[in-house]
């Protein structure tokens, strides 16, 4: 396991955790890593959301509750700084 540490602006640290490789199989499908399954708490049958990266380099895949949560989190910091800035 690597941990990469990314400042994403002045205050705020993001540390992305790599936990290997995967191999995409003929059909399509990988095996996600136990010891990611674990830290995220996914189970067999949970959803996960599919995202592809801007540039095309690569995948995502998210918990949809997740996701929801992040977004409301960065709408809520945007509709602030957006006051922020009228003032």
């Amino acid at each position: 396991m690597y941990t990469i540490s990314m400042k994403s602006n002045k205050s705020t640290t993001h540390e992305h955790i790599i936990l290997g490789i995967v191999s995409v199989n003929d059909k399509g499908q990988v095996v996600i890593p136990a010891e990611a399954r674990s830290m995220i708490g996914l189970k067999a049958g949970d959803k996960l959301l599919v995202m592809v990266h801007p540039a095309k380099e690569g995948v995502f895949l998210v918990k949809p509750d997740s996701l929801e949560s992040v977004a409301k989190t960065m709408l809520e910091k945007l509709s602030n700084a957006k006051a922020a800035y009228k003032e």
